[in-house]
């Protein structure tokens, strides 16, 4: 069985003063049928319809007290052709605790998770990792894009297709590439699940993704990746981020 995860329970502290939940900023336009009029797309809707383009119908978005309106914008997913239930994450205590929500509903199941604040190139991406993930019966598999500022972001370093490292915000990045988004399978799952318990316990630093990604390279699972050469990842939740894209998309533009 196949879940997607959306974690938007996060402060958008880097789109201060702005409060309105960075997961709904209308960056692009749409047509509607036959009629001469458009609707704005949330970004958050990128990776959803990434999900349900690739076959997976049901997703979890992490929400927090405070972001009731992304509940009230995407329903019960039926206009995105998805099955969409939410968790609520009282406190902001990062990415990897945000994801382990979900896990006493979706441990059990292969899942692929990406950012509501980023928009990804190929639109395909997630398919097509999904076809890599399948085929080598990997424990885990990260999209990997190139990029001009791997400093701020997450850099891969790979042979082949097989993960060797994955950096965090690196100061003197070793590739010029992040992940931008994952699939896994239960053996991950209970490592990130079992992780973060421990580390509840011994506190000190948030822990970041790249931690287990590189625990599970370590300790010999199966960590895989696929770089979309061609490809684009797009971080939309910084004032610089919303700018780069509108400035690489024509302000009336339209799609179809």
């Amino acid at each position: 069985m196949w879940t997607a995860i959306l974690p938007a329970a996060g402060l958008g502290t880097r789109l201060r003063p702005s409060r309105y939940p960075k997961e709904l900023l209308p960056v692009v336009y749409e047509c509607i049928g036959d009629v001469e009029g458009v609707r704005p797309r949330a970004v958050s809707e990128f990776a959803l319809r990434s999900f349900s383009d690739a076959g997976i119908a049901k997703c979890y978005i992490v929400i927090s007290p405070w972001k009731s309106e992304i509940l009230n914008y995407f329903g019960d997913g039926s206009a995105l052709n998805m099955e969409l239930a939410y968790l609520c994450q009282e406190e902001a205590r990062g990415l990897p605790h945000a994801l382990d929500l979900a896990y006493p509903w979706a441990g059990g199941s292969d899942v692929v998770f990406a950012m509501p604040d980023t928009i990804l190139t190929p639109v395909d991406c997630v398919s097509r990792l999904r076809r890599l993930y399948l085929q080598t019966g990997a424990d885990l598999a990260l999209g990997v894009f190139p990029t001009d500022e791997p400093e701020r972001l997450g850099p891969v370093v790979m042979h082949g297709n097989r993960v060797l490292r994955v950096y965090d915000k690196c100061p003197s990045p070793p590739a010029r590439n992040t992940w931008g988004f994952a699939i896994w399978g239960p053996r991950f799952w209970d490592l990130l699940h079992q992780q973060l318990q421990r580390e509840d316990l011994k506190g000190g630093r948030e822990p970041v993704m790249g931690d287990f990604f590189n625990l599970a390279a370590e300790i010999g699972y199966d960590v895989r990746a696929e770089f979309f050469q061609s490809g684009s990842f797009t971080d939309i939740g910084t004032p610089r981020g919303i700018r780069r894209y509108l400035e690489s998309v024509p302000l009336n533009r339209v799609l179809a």
